[in-house]
């Protein structure tokens, strides 16, 4: 495992309605993850945190949630990772590091795959390992 050197918690949000099995969703723009490089990820459920930061609550199963990870060329450099394989409380609290990744936030997103295990206004929380560009 690599060290950390910066930490930002994110979440991705259903909103009102639930989406449907096969339904990708975007991840939100936080001016703090642009222009960085991605050193590692985790997703967690409500076994680590309950409520998410925006105050919704925590998805209580990740088995049906993948992950696609896009860097600045578009290119997806992580496709379709299972959600649970990237939580620590499941993998003996180890998390997913990967070689520096030029990430595009914006364009990353998670698909449903099984919503049965899902609610409405349920939030995925992810925690991205990074550091910025050119500061090492």
């Amino acid at each position: 495992m690599k060290p950390i050197l910066r930490s930002y918690l994110i979440e991705v949000n259903f909103g009102n309605t639930l989406p449907g099995n096969g339904v990708n969703i975007n991840f939100q723009d936080y001016p703090q993850l642009r222009n960085i490089m991605l050193t590692g990820i985790t997703v967690s459920d409500s076994s680590t945190i309950t409520t998410s930061p925006s105050g919704k609550t925590v998805t209580t199963d990740n088995s049906g949630i993948v992950v696609t990870l896009m860097d600045i060329f578009n290119m997806e450099i992580v496709k379709n990772y299972p959600a649970k394989g990237l939580d620590p409380f499941y993998n003996y609290g180890f998390y997913r590091d990967f070689t520096d990744i030029n990430l595009q936030l914006t364009k990353s997103y998670i698909t449903i795959l099984n919503n049965a295990a899902l609610a409405a206004n349920q939030s995925v929380i992810l925690n991205i390992f990074y550091y910025l560009k050119n500061k090492k």
